[in-house]
C-alpha cells in the first residue's frame, strides 16, 4: 500500500471503530454497583453525612468550655472634663489609652461539665443517625432495582405473549380463509393483542419511571440491568428462623433506638444544666491592665500611666433570677419525659415493623414456592390444550385463556421473588444489618457473568 493511499483509508477506519464502539453491549448495572454509587451519589445520603459532621462539632464546643478563655481589649479616646473645686472650674481635655488582657481557668462550672456529657449524646446520636439513614438509603436502592427489574420482566412477558397471540392470529386467519375457522376467533384474539400493546405502553412508562428514580440514587444513567438468576435464588438461603433472634437484634442494634437513646441522654443532661443556674461558679483569673491617660494640668504636663496585675479566684452564686431557673429545670423534666417516652414507643413500633417485615419474608417463601409449583402445572395446561387443539378436542379460544392464566402466573411469580428480596432487605435494615456484604449476597442471584 502506497503512502498515498494509507491517508485515504483513515475516515474509513475512523467510521468503522465508531459503529464498533455504538454496537458494542451496555454494560449492566448490578445491584451491588448500584448501592456503592448510591453510598458516593445519594442526595439525602450526603445530606445526611452533612448533618452528622455538623452534630461532631458539639463535642470540641463543650469541651472549650472546660479550657482557659484569654481575651483582650483596648480602647482609645478623647475626654472632655469639666472640674469644679472651691469655687474654681477648670476644663480638661486629655487622651486615654487602656490595654487589658485576661485569662480565666474555670475550676467549677457545673453547666460546663453537664454540657459535656450534652455533647457527647448528641454526637452519638449524629452517628446513630447517620447509621438510620445509610440502612434506609439500601432499603430504597434494593426496593428501586429490583422494582425496575420487575417492570422489565413484564415487559418481557408482554412481549412474549403477544408474540404467541400474534401467531395464533395468522393460524385463525389461515384457517378462517380455509373455511375452517370462524370470525369469532380472529376477533377475540385481535382484541387481546389490543389489550397487550396497551398493557406494554404502560409498561414502558412504568420502566422509564422506575429506572429514574434509581438513577436519582445512584446519580448515574442506567441503560441496563444486571437479570435475575433464578437457578441461583435458592430460597431456602432466606429461611428468616425464629423471629425473636430477629426482635432480640433489632433492640440490640437498631440504629432508630440508639438515635432515641442519646435524645435521653441529651434530655438528662439539660436538666443538669438547668440545675446548674442554682450552683455557684469558681474560677482562676489573671488579668493584667495598662491605663495611660495624658491629663497635663495634673501631672506637671505629662500624663500618668498605671499598670496593675490581678490574680486570684473570682466565684459567683446565684441568688435569685426571678423564678426563670426553676422554671428551666420543670422544662427540662418535662423534655426528658418525652424522650423516655418516644424511646419506649419506639421500641414498640420497631418491634411491631419487625414482625411485620420477619412475616413478609416467611409468606414471601411460601407464595414463590406455591407459585413456582402453580407455574409448572400452568405449563402443562398449556401443553396439553395445543395438543387438544391439533385432535379437535379444544379452540383456539381455550388454548388463549390457559396461556393468559399462565403468563399471569409468570407475573406473579416475578413479583413474589422481588419482594422476597426487598422485604428480607428491610429486614436486615430495621436490625441495622443492611451493609455491603448483606447487599453482595441479593446480589449473588443476578446474572453478572455477561458484565
Amino acid at each position: 500500500m502506497s503512502r498515498r493511499q494509507a491517508p485515504a483509508l483513515r475516515p474509513l477506519a475512523a467510521l468503522l471503530a465508531a459503529a464498533l464502539l455504538q454496537s458494542a453491549p451496555v454494560q449492566a448495572l448490578d445491584l451491588l454497583e448500584a448501592y456503592r454509587l448510591a453510598l458516593q451519589n445519594d442526595g439525602q445520603l450526603k445530606a445526611a453525612r452533612a448533618r452528622a459532621e455538623a452534630g461532631r462539632e458539639a463535642l470540641p464546643q463543650a469541651r472549650a468550655g472546660l479550657f482557659p478563655n484569654v481575651s483582650a481589649n483596648y480602647s482609645f479616646g478623647n475626654v472632655d472634663q469639666e472640674r469644679r473645686e472651691s469655687g474654681v472650674t477648670s476644663n480638661l481635655q486629655y487622651d486615654t489609652k487602656t490595654f487589658n488582657v485576661q485569662a480565666t481557668q474555670p475550676l467549677y462550672r457545673r453547666y460546663n461539665l453537664e454540657q459535656l456529657g450534652e455533647a457527647r449524646a448528641r454526637v452519638a446520636g449524629s452517628e446513630a443517625q447517620l447509621d438510620l439513614d445509610t440502612q434506609d438509603m439500601g432499603s430504597r436502592v434494593v426496593g428501586a432495582y429490583f422494582d425496575a427489574l420487575f417492570q422489565r420482566d413484564r415487559l418481557r412477558l408482554i412481549q412474549a405473549q403477544a408474540a404467541s397471540v400474534s401467531a395464533q392470529l395468522r393460524s385463525a386467519q389461515l384457517a378462517f380463509e380455509a373455511g375452517t375457522g370462524t370470525r369469532t376467533d380472529i376477533d377475540e384474539l385481535q382484541a387481546k393483542l389490543d389489550v397487550l400493546a396497551a398493557d406494554e405502553i404502560q409498561v414502558r412508562q412504568a420502566i422509564v419511571t422506575s429506572s429514574g428514580q434509581l438513577e436519582v440514587f445512584t446519580g448515574q444513567p442506567v441503560e441496563a440491568l444486571a437479570t435475575i438468576d433464578v437457578a441461583a435464588l435458592d430460597t431456602a438461603a432466606y429461611e428468616p428462623g425464629e423471629a425473636q433472634i430477629w426482635l432480640d437484634r433489632a433492640l440490640q442494634a437498631a440504629p432508630e433506638l440508639r438515635a432515641q437513646q442519646s435524645r435521653v441522654d441529651q434530655t438528662q443532661a439539660q436538666v443538669g444544666m438547668a440545675q446548674a443556674g442554682h450552683h455557684p461558679t469558681v474560677d482562676f483569673v489573671v488579668r493584667y491592665t495598662d491605663s495611660l491617660s495624658d491629663t497635663p494640668a495634673l501631672v506637671r504636663g505629662t500624663g500618668f500611666e498605671i499598670k496593675s496585675t490581678f490574680v486570684g479566684l473570682q466565684a459567683q452564686l446565684p441568688i435569685f433570677a426571678g423564678g426563670r431557673v426553676n422554671s428551666e429545670v420543670r422544662q427540662a423534666l418535662a423534655s426528658a419525659q418525652q424522650a423516655r417516652e418516644t424511646l419506649a414507643y419506639g421500641r414498640n413500633d420497631l418491634q411491631l415493623r419487625v414482625r411485620k417485615e420477619f412475616s413478609n419474608v416467611t409468606e414471601g417463601l411460601s407464595r414463590v414456592r406455591a407459585l413456582e409449583k402453580a407455574l409448572a402445572s400452568a405449563e402443562q395446561v398449556v401443553l396439553a390444550n395445543r395438543k387438544g387443539v391439533q385432535a379437535g378436542t379444544r379452540t383456539t379460544l381455550d388454548v388463549l385463556n390457559v396461556e393468559q392464566q399462565r403468563f399471569n402466573t409468570q407475573v406473579e411469580l416475578a413479583r413474589a421473588r422481588y419482594n422476597l428480596l426487598v422485604s428480607w432487605a428491610r429486614l436486615n435494615g430495621l436490625s441495622g444489618g443492611l451493609d455491603e456484604s448483606e447487599v453482595s449476597r441479593l446480589n449473588a442471584v443476578l446474572d453478572t457473568a455477561g458484565r
